[in-house]
């Protein structure tokens, strides 16, 4: 059985979400928008818009939950607050185990969670087959696991309850999208490409990756000449840019730059800055886009430093993941996959997706 949520906009009106599915909450869109190809992984797929307001259904009875997540990186922070705000108000127990991206912590962490016999554990993993072990030992105990923000590998992938993930896919595609579009605006008719991606052993940079590269191989006159693991940390990604700026110098240079989240594309800028290279979409401009939006991100927007950006924020992800979760626990059956629809954006219209972007929870 395919599940599917269609959006209907009309120019300057509002969209109204039809569900062809027994879901427990309608979602209301806020703002019309263009609809965008999902994608999709199994059978049972439900599309979420990629602007919304959601009702989280109260939960009956005493349920509790464990939340094992990534922190102290900010779009992890900001997801973890938000989705435990909203499942307390729904009267759901949360603990949450974090780790920064250290696969083996994780997994000392699920055992835990074991322990604690809680309703579900909810996991951000940190690496998509390190998890698998673990999603495995929690199902024979009899507990079911709910996977957030990317898609794990298959052999976890069949025993996870659902999942709820963005379209990372189309966040890879977008990227590329902005890049052409920008180095095109900007009067490069051939120039170098390089990337600045998220921890490499991950589903969600493997999928943007391979879209984004599937996309640019149509332009050939624009070379990926450089790809760098960021490992998801701002610091790290301005020396990684410093190094291939000042690499390619001699070489043609770079105009176009990737990086996969706001604060890396912030540190691709601070790196250009340093040996003194403009950027932006004006002819000799280094072209940089991200595709997720955050604060850093709009902010480095507004200065017009940042052409390209794309919807991904902790806010709608954590809500949509809140709505099912909550739902699940009432004893509602869910798709086993659920993604979060994602949109692009430029400097040319930005400032529409300011609520989405400009102000993530903190504590």
């Amino acid at each position: 059985m395919i599940r599917l949520i269609k959006l209907y906009t009309k120019p300057g009106g509002f969209g109204i979400l039809a569900a062809v599915a027994a879901l427990a909450v309608a979602m209301v869109v806020t703002q019309a928008v263009p609809p965008v190809q999902a994608a999709t992984n199994g059978s049972q797929t439900v599309t979420s818009p990629a602007v919304t307001k959601t009702a989280v259904p109260k939960v009956k009875g005493h349920k509790k939950i464990v939340l094992v997540t990534c922190e102290p990186n900010v779009f992890c922070h900001a997801y973890n607050i938000h989705l435990t705000k909203l499942l307390k108000a729904a009267g759901v127990g949360v603990t949450q185990l974090s780790d920064n991206f250290d696969p083996a912590l994780q997994n000392q962490h699920m055992d835990q969670a074991i322990a604690q016999k809680p309703s579900a554990i909810v996991v951000f993993a940190s690496s998509a087959t390190a998890i698998v072990p673990a999603i495995a030992r929690a199902k024979a105990a009899g507990i079911p696991v709910i996977n957030v923000n990317a898609p794990v590998a298959p052999a976890g992938e069949k025993k996870i309850a659902f999942e709820v993930v963005a379209d990372n896919p189309v966040l890879g595609l977008s990227a590329a999208q902005n890049i052409v579009q920008g180095m095109r605006k900007a009067g490069y008719r051939k120039g170098n490409v390089m990337m600045i991606t998220g921890t490499m052993g991950t589903q969600i940079v493997q999928q943007r990756i391979n879209a984004f590269n599937a996309y640019m191989k149509k332009y050939p006159q624009y070379k990926i000449v450089s790809v760098q693991d960021g490992n998801w940390d701002q610091v790290k990604s301005s020396q990684l840019a410093l190094q291939v700026l000042t690499q390619y110098r001699s070489k043609g240079g770079i105009q176009g730059a990737y990086g996969m989240a706001d604060y890396q594309a912030a540190g691709i800028i601070q790196a250009a800055q340093q040996l003194g290279i403009p950027t932006g979409v004006a002819h000799g401009d280094l072209v940089v886009t991200a595709s997720n939006c955050t604060p850093i991100g709009f902010a480095q927007m507004q200065a017009g430093k940042l052409w390209g950006d794309a919807t991904q924020s902790p806010i709608q992800e954590s809500s949509t993941a809140a709505e099912h979760i909550a739902s699940f626990l009432n004893g509602q059956k869910q798709p086993h996959t659920v993604i979060v629809r994602e949109q692009r954006f430029t400097l040319a219209n930005y400032k529409q997706f300011k609520s989405l972007c400009s102000a993530w929870p903190t504590k």
